[in-house]
C-alpha cells in the first residue's frame, strides 16, 4: 500500500512540545458523586437515559492528563469546523461528531432552532423555573425533582465544564421545567462543539505550554483513541495496587504513574476489597512507544 497523504502536522515531527498534561474540567468522581446522591430506582431511570453511556463507563481507565497531552501535539491541520485528527503511529484517528456520539452514546442530532414567535411579549413578568426548584429546601424526597437536579448536574460538571468549580447553568434550569424534552435535547452535539471549538481555539503557541486546559467531556478524546487503537489498554493484575496522582484535573495519568517499589509501604488508602477480574490502565509511556514502534493494527 502507498504512503498516506496526510494534512500537514501542527508540530513537525520530533519538534513536539514536551508538555506535562491537560488538565480538565471534568473529574469522573462527580459522576460518582451524583450517582451516590441518588436512590436505586433513580439510578436506573439515568442509566437508561442518554447519559447512561457514560454513567456505565466507570471501568474505562480514568483521563489520563500526559496521555492527552501527547496526543494533542500531534494534531493535524484540517479545515472542517467540527473534526479534529490526531496523528499515531503514523496513521490518523479521526474525532467527528460521528465519532463522539459512538463512544459517548449521547444524542447529537442538530440542535433545534429556538421558536420565538412563542414567547410572552414581556418575558420579564415571567416566574422563573430557578426559585420553584430550588427555593430555600436544603433536602429534597420528591423523585421527579431529584433527577431533575441529578440531570443539570450531570450537563453542568460532566459535559460542559468550563471551570474546575461548575455551576449549574440558568438557562439548562428553564429547559428542565418538561423534563422529556431536555432529555430529548441533542446534549452530544452541545458537549462535542465545546470541546472541539475549545481544541482548536489552542494554537502552537498554546500546546508549548507545560499544561493546556480544555472544557467540555474531555475523556472523549481518551475514548475515542481506545476503540481506534485497543492495544493503548494495558490489563492491569487483579492484585496490583494502581497509583493514581491527583493534579488539577484529578487525574493525570489515568491509573498507570510509578508504583510503590517492593518493600514500600502501600497506601493507607489502599482497597482491601475484591478487586474486578479485569482492569485496564492507559500508560502514556506504552502509548509512546506504541507510536514509535509504529505496530498497531488498523
Amino acid at each position: 500500500m502507498g504512503e498516506l497523504c496526510l494534512p500537514e502536522r501542527m508540530f513537525a515531527a520530533g519538534e513536539e512540545p514536551n508538555g506535562e498534561r491537560v488538565n480538565t474540567y471534568h473529574k469522573p468522581k462527580r459522576i460518582k458523586s451524583i450517582i451516590e446522591a441518588l436512590d436505586p430506582d433513580e439510578v436506573d431511570f439515568l442509566r437508561s437515559t442518554t447519559f447512561g453511556k457514560i454513567i456505565s463507563q466507570a471501568e474505562n481507565p480514568s483521563f489520563s492528563g500526559s496521555f492527552g497531552q501527547f496526543v494533542i501535539v500531534h494534531m493535524l491541520r484540517v479545515k472542517k469546523k467540527y473534526e479534529i485528527w490526531f496523528l499515531f503511529a503514523g496513521r490518523p484517528i479521526r474525532m467527528s461528531l460521528h465519532e463522539f456520539a459512538h463512544v459517548t452514546g449521547l444524542n447529537c442530532k442538530k440542535i433545534p432552532i429556538k421558536n420565538t414567535k412563542n414567547r410572552k411579549k414581556n418575558p420579564i413578568n415571567e416566574k422563573l423555573y430557578w426559585g420553584e426548584l430550588f427555593g430555600s429546601l436544603k433536602f429534597c424526597l420528591d423523585r421527579e425533582m431529584r433527577l431533575k437536579y441529578a440531570c443539570l448536574a450531570f450537563t453542568s460538571c460532566v459535559l460542559l465544564p468550563t471551570s474546575h468549580f461548575p455551576r449549574i447553568i440558568p438557562e439548562h434550569v428553564e429547559m428542565i421545567r418538561e423534563m422529556d424534552e431536555f432529555l430529548a435535547y441533542p446534549w452530544g452535539r452541545v458537549s462535542f462543539e465545546m470541546l472541539v471549538t475549545g481544541i482548536k481555539k489552542k494554537d502552537e503557541i498554546l500546546l508549548s505550554q507545560a499544561s493546556v486546559a480544555l472544557p467540555g467531556f474531555v475523556d472523549a478524546i481518551q475514548l475515542v483513541f481506545m476503540v481506534a487503537v485497543p492495544q493503548i489498554k494495558e490489563i492491569v493484575p487483579q492484585n496490583e495496587t494502581v497509583v493514581v496522582i491527583e493534579s488539577d484535573s484529578d487525574s493525570v495519568a489515568g491509573c498507570n504513574e510509578p508504583q510503590a517499589e517492593e518493600g514500600e509501604e502501600k497506601d493507607a488508602t489502599e482497597s482491601t476489597t475484591p478487586q474486578s477480574p479485569v482492569r485496564y490502565c492507559v500508560n502514556p509511556a506504552h502509548v509512546k512507544a506504541l507510536d514509535e514502534e509504529a505496530k498497531v493494527s488498523t
